[in-house]
């Protein structure tokens, strides 16, 4: 690996590629509940030093041989092999922007391995409560007030299903976690299952592990505001990464990176401003 691999992230596909390859050689299986060591690989798919330039995000010599051996040894299901084929193409193409388009993960299954396998998280959102601690009553507000939907209306109850089986896993893990949320969340018109919204964000933030916290107007602007941000922090040298969304593009960052540190620095200020709910709903 040169200097410059280590200095410089790659394009979104290439570290999003990287944080895959790391979530399938790390995820539990039966006899190995954290995965394989980098050392378990076999050396004729490749060597621990490839391995590691593979899930660093920043190797753009990465071989599409390799990544699909690397995919059979972990026994990854069939139906994702295309998905990351994809994300090869597109991490080698010059143009990686129209490759890029059609290998995003438009179902969660990739972002549910990180957040699974994260030690810590943190989450902000100006506008909306965070997905993580969605309750039944806030996604049915959603459904009652979507009125355009594209091609074919959205299956809610498959919805519905999902955020609560991801919700109950984060709560059985007991992984602690901060929510920063805007007080415009909670003060736009919430309809008639209002009294139940607030009932479970009071709910969730009485859990020992959670800190939920809001972001008064009184506070005005503020640099995280137009961001919509995921921080995920792993135990064992992993690289923490931040998924983020805006208007300006939205993807995996890595935290140590220059843009990475405009969103930590961000969230550290953003949560010095911020008060505790139970004291916002007094």
């Amino acid at each position: 690996m040169t200097e410059s691999d280590d200095a410089t992230p790659g394009p979104p596909p290439l570290m999003e590629l990287a944080r895959q390859l790391l979530s399938e050689r790390t995820r539990p299986r039966d006899y190995y509940p954290r995965g394989y060591e980098k050392t378990e690989i076999p050396r004729d798919i490749c060597s621990p030093k490839t391995l590691s330039r593979l899930e660093s995000g920043r190797y753009r010599g990465v071989k599409l041989g390799t990544v699909l051996s690397l995919l059979r040894f972990y026994r990854t299901p069939h139906e994702l092999f295309d998905h990351i084929a994809m994300l090869v193409e597109a991490a080698r193409a010059n143009d990686w922007c129209s490759h890029y388009a059609s290998a995003l993960d438009d179902s969660g299954w990739f972002y549910q391995q990180c957040e699974d396998n994260a030690s810590y998280l943190a989450f902000h959102s100006y506008s909306v409560l965070p997905s993580l601690i969605h309750s039944p009553a806030y996604y049915r507000m959603i459904r009652d007030k979507t009125e355009v939907s594209f091609d074919e209306a959205p299956d809610w109850d498959n919805g519905l299903d999902f955020r609560m089986d991801r919700r109950e896993r984060w709560i059985g893990s007991e992984r602690p976690a901060l929510f920063l949320i805007g007080e415009a969340a909670i003060s736009m018109a919430l309809g008639s299952e209002k009294e139940e919204i607030l009932a479970d964000l009071h709910k969730i933030a009485a859990l020992p592990f959670a800190d939920v916290r809001v972001l008064p107007f009184a506070v005005g602007f503020y640099e995280l505001q137009s961001w919509t941000l995921n921080l995920l922090e792993y135990d064992g040298g992993e690289e923490t990464v931040i998924n983020v969304e805006s208007p300006r593009g939205s993807g995996f960052i890595p935290a140590d990176s220059t843009r990475g540190k405009f969103f930590t620095g961000a969230l550290k200020v953003a949560s010095r401003k911020s008060i505790a709910l139970e004291d916002f709903l007094k």
